[in-house]
């Protein structure tokens, strides 16, 4: 065999061995648990499916934190919720892990294990073993883990819906003494269940605002869900909600990290 072919495949060879090198640190050094192959691919499979089947556009992209926590401050991701779809785009949209709160009786059955997988946090809302959910979020964000809220606390029944944010994400927010990253979700298939959207192509958006300092607004736990509603409605006066609100203030209060 020629020696210039030789060197060609030599350097073939390379590179796939480098490709393959650079890509198995890639999944090893995931975002949620560093060291589990499957979770890498996972995260990189998902990240295949937003950009690819569903298009995901993101703007306001620089308002992403480069890490969950800030300053010794936790982020709280907090989105209107629009289907089963959403936590997977803001998930695939961030660079760092995010444990999302979910009502246990929307789990499914046989499901458990891909909630154990995702590391999701269940909310029993029967009563007061809501506690228990509230806890556990507690705890993640004072390890240094971001957890992600739904106010809505159910899926839109029309297009342009935005149902009333309940007040558990201020309480969470408040004792957690942490910073909102707040992401508005448009475009996704709308379906009346969480596992329809998931089968269905779209052109889906999310769109991040700056972080959200509830305690430099000066808002008590129980302000900062209506407060929140409020802004939310003001972002998504263009597709029919809230266009005649007046602006709350929100300037002098933006973190860019």
């Amino acid at each position: 065999m020629p020696s210039s072919v030789l060197i060609l495949w030599f350097l073939l060879a390379t590179v796939v061995w480098l490709v393959f090198a650079w890509y198995s640190w890639r999944v090893y050094h995931n975002p949620k648990e560093e060291g589990d192959i499957l979770v890498g691919f996972a995260w990189d499979a998902i990240r295949v499916y937003c950009r690819i089947y569903h298009g995901m556009k993101i703007i306001g992209r620089q308002h992403i934190p480069r890490a969950s926590n800030i300053g010794g401050r936790p982020v709280v991701v907090v989105a209107n919720h629009t289907s089963g779809l959403d936590p997977i785009l803001l998930q695939s949209s961030c660079p760092w892990y995010i444990r999302w709160m979910m009502a246990a009786d929307m789990t499914g059955v046989g499901l458990d294990w891909l909630w154990e997988f995702t590391g999701v946090i269940l909310v029993d809302r029967s009563g007061k073993a809501e506690i228990g959910g509230v806890r556990t979020a507690l705890a993640t964000l004072r390890s240094h883990v971001a957890v992600g809220i739904f106010p809505e606390g159910k899926l839109r029944t029309s297009l342009d819906e935005l149902n009333s944010f309940l007040p558990g994400v201020g309480l969470i927010v408040a004792r957690a003494d942490a910073l909102i990253l707040p992401a508005v979700i448009r475009g996704t298939p709308f379906h009346s269940t969480s596992w329809g959207s998931l089968v269905e192509p779209s052109r889906s958006t999310v769109e991040f605002h700056p972080l959200i300092d509830t305690k430099a607004l000066g808002l008590k736990s129980s302000e900062i869900a209506p407060y929140l509603e409020a802004r939310y409605r003001q972002w998504m006066a263009p597709i029919g909600a809230g266009a005649d609100q007046k602006l709350l203030p929100y300037a002098g209060h933006e973190i860019n990290a």
